[in-house]
């Protein structure tokens, strides 16, 4: 054997490959078939999470030292019909925007420094097999063939890298296709430390184009890197003037581009974005980057994904090989890590290509909604490697802290409910791994409702969880996640002057409703094969949390609903959701009757503690840990405790209140005006007061166990609930 892995490609995947590779002690070879440093067709951004990684393998150092300083990126403007929204890197993390050609140098040379062999000018023509099994790879240096041989192989070279890639097992072919077309201009006024994504760009006929979006990148103080990104294949096979087409409208539309010059010609490169992670390995050989279609259809973002699936392959090959003759590998470990890393970042092929065009013009109708499932689902699809923890329970909160030594083992079950969450939905709806999954590189433990579920059975009985606990508390997931599907419709606008309005209102409605259909027949899937009984107790739970949002929007902009129908209506609601993972857990354990009714109630009084903790935050103008906003919830009619406390008061506020809520929309000011009312008639204490008063009936309910540190893990959670961290919404 030449070396222990050849790695096919030195670009960010492959060199990122090497380095980890090299300093595990593996013998590298690492070949590409242009010399160092060479030009790269790209939008020049390194997210935050690939900043990481650069930090870990020394390469910012590199950077620093023999480079000029990379630009910082503080995070991402996006422009959707010409409605701008702000995403901003967490605290102490930053972007950069620095040239392929420094950066990709950059890895390298750190790849070269750890103890890889790189050899330049050495195009790979195809994979060497020994019957199905990939042992090395036909190179061609100076028009000379030879032949390579190493135990596994790693195809790192970019997107046109069909000839070297394994064939299809069984997933379907590959055929998520596009292109990117990049220039480097100058003359430019105003460019601040974000990155733009401009959507959708269109051409002046418009009509019959793939969906396409746009990015200005700044390179400099009054230098960017400007391209375009288009979804499929361009009429006449061409994108380039659709480039020019954008360039154009930066000029006219734009004050800061009126002086733009273009400073270099446009050039193209294909982009794929057809990620399967079973297509990403076959006996012998490994696909990292580009090359297994790991970039975004909505950004174009790639680097970061690259670089960790990389470090990923890495890992999992130095696991699993072994000195001296022997079988192949047994790679599978990067498929799992793939799985649970991606899946949902990128186009899933063309099983799922229309709903993505479907959920594209329903990112554009929703831009400006603030229901959850758009909240969560907007950052899922734009910004895939800046929300590792964003996942459908990852609104409420970490709960780490809380649990104490008990959390890498609830954890290590949590993640085997993710487990069974992405095999139900990566099919048919790939977005919606991002919202569901937990990740195996987030440390903490979010407050899910698959928590509670493994609480209940281990406060019943401490041991291991059956497989069945696994299967149930997955399908509470989905029929949660269903519920906040459910609270992302709203009431469509009668304005006949809004016509786009009323657009938006459709497409987020169909989405909405799609999803949660989708959603509840997987839950109740999940159900039945766990058996009958915990089947018939999820049916009627959903069916009943159902019937509570339909008598909330029975109640829509009812100024005359009382607080104690209010809470009659979040019993229903919420609080059944919140009681049903802990009657499961239960159920599932062995518990006695009593014990499941016992447990059963301190769900439904902790579920009832959240919720109006959320509504009295609500009203003093903060988000909900479930995204939803006072004004979100003002224009679909929803008035919750705070606001009907005051409606209900003997007292002028109530008069004025009253008044101000039969305005139609509802504007800033409107919103101003209700919080400083409800805040007078102390509607935010009422509601907080109440709250206290169930989590006081929640740890009643845990009395009927025996003290225990699980128990005493269930009762700090009712206070975690009353009082969430700051920053958790």
């Amino acid at each position: 054997m030449d070396a222990d892995v050849i790695v096919v490609g030195a670009g960010p995947a492959g060199a990122t490959a090497a380095y980890w590779l090299a300093r595990y002690g593996r013998r590298v070879l690492l070949l590409d078939e242009q010399e160092f440093p060479r030009h790269k067709t790209c939008g020049d951004a390194v997210g935050a999470p690939a900043v990481r990684l650069l930090g870990e393998m020394g390469v910012l150092h590199r950077l620093q030292k023999e480079h000029r300083e990379p630009l910082r990126i503080r995070g991402t403007r996006v422009r959707v019909h010409r409605r701008w929204r702000t995403f901003t890197h967490e605290a102490g993390d930053c972007g950069l925007t620095v040239p392929r050609i420094v950066l990709d140098d950059a890895v390298r040379a750190q790849a070269v420094s750890a103890g890889a062999e790189m050899l330049p000018r050495t195009r790979a023509v195809r994979l060497l097999r020994d019957k199905d099994v990939v042992v090395g790879v036909e190179v061609s240096q100076s028009g000379r063939g030879s032949q390579l041989l190493a135990p596994v192989v790693v195809v790192a070279c970019g997107a046109a890298s069909d000839a070297l890639l394994p064939p299809p097992s069984g997933t379907g072919t590959a055929t998520g296709r596009g292109h990117a077309v990049r220039g480097y201009v100058s003359g430019l006024t105003g460019l601040t430390d974000m990155l733009e994504i401009h959507m959708p760009v269109t051409t002046p006929a418009g009509h019959g184009h793939p969906p396409a979006y746009g990015w200005v990148f700044p390179t400099g103080p009054s230098t960017a890197n400007v391209g375009v990104g288009v979804l499929g294949a361009w009429p006449g096979g061409d994108p380039g003037s659709l480039w020019d087409t954008f360039v154009r409208a930066l000029r006219d539309t734009d004050p800061r581009c009126t002086h733009l010059r273009q400073d270099t010609a446009r050039e193209a490169a294909p982009l794929r974005f057809d990620f399967v992670p079973e297509r990403c390995t076959a006996p012998g050989v490994l696909v990292v980057g580009d090359a297994a279609g790991m970039v975004s259809p909505f950004t174009g973002h790639g680097i970061g994904p690259a670089m960790e699936s990389g470090r990923l392959a890495a890992t999992a090959i130095h696991s699993r090989l072994r000195p001296g003759p022997s079988a192949p590998p047994d790679l599978a470990g990067y498929v799992r890590s793939l799985r649970n890393s991606y899946v949902g970042h990128f186009e899933d092929g063309d099983r799922s290509a229309r709903r993505h065009l479907m959920v594209w013009r329903t990112l554009h109708s929703t831009f400006e909604g603030e229901r959850p499932l758009f909240a969560l689902g907007r950052k899922a699809l734009l910004f895939p490697d800046g929300c590792s923890e964003l996942h459908m329970t990852r609104v409420l909160d970490d709960a780490t802290c809380v649990l104490g030594a008990s959390a890498p083992r609830l954890r290590a079950d949590l993640l085997a409910v993710s487990e069974v969450l992405l095999d139900a939905v990566r099919t048919d709806w790939p977005f919606l791994g991002r919202i569901t999954a937990m990740g195996r590189g987030v440390p903490t433990v979010p407050l899910r409702p698959a928590l509670f579920t493994l609480l209940a059975g281990r406060l019943v009985a401490p041991g291991p969880h059956p497989a069945a606990a696994v299967l149930a508390a997955a399908s509470v997931e989905l029929g949660c996640l269903a519920a906040l599907a459910g609270l992302s419709i709203t009431e469509g606008t009668r304005d006949a002057d809004a016509p786009r309005a009323r657009t938006a209102a459709n497409w987020g409605n169909m989405l909405a409703l799609m999803v949660g259909d989708f959603l509840l027949g997987k839950a109740n899937e999940l159900a039945a094969r766990t058996g009958t009984e915990v089947s018939r107790i999820v049916a009627h739970a959903l069916a009943t949390a159902t019937e509570g949002r339909i008598r909330q929007l029975r109640h829509a902009h009812n100024p005359h609903l009382t607080t104690t129908e209010r809470v009659a209506i979040l019993t229903e609601q919420t609080a059944t959701l919140f009681a049903l993972p802990c009657e499961l857990g239960a159920l599932l354990a062995g518990a006695t009757p009593a014990e499941v009714t016992a447990l059963s109630a301190y769900g439904r009084h902790l579920g009832l503690a959240f919720q109006l903790t959320e509504e009295a935050r609500s009203a003093t103008g903060r988000p909900t840990r479930l995204g939803t906003t006072l004004a979100s919830d003002l224009a679909s009619g929803t008035f919750g405790v705070p606001v009907l406390h005051v409606l209900h008061l003997n007292s002028s506020v109530s008069t004025h209140l009253r008044t101000v809520l039969t305005r139609r929309p509802l504007d800033d000011r409107h919103v101003r005006t209700v919080i400083r009312l409800v805040e007078e008639g102390r509607g935010d204490t009422a509601a907080r007061d109440l709250a206290n008063r169930h989590a006081h009936q929640a740890r009643a309910a845990l009395r009927h166990f025996a003290p225990g540190p699980v128990r005493h893990t269930m009762e700090r959670l009712v206070g975690h609930t009353l009082n969430p961290p700051p920053g958790s919404a």
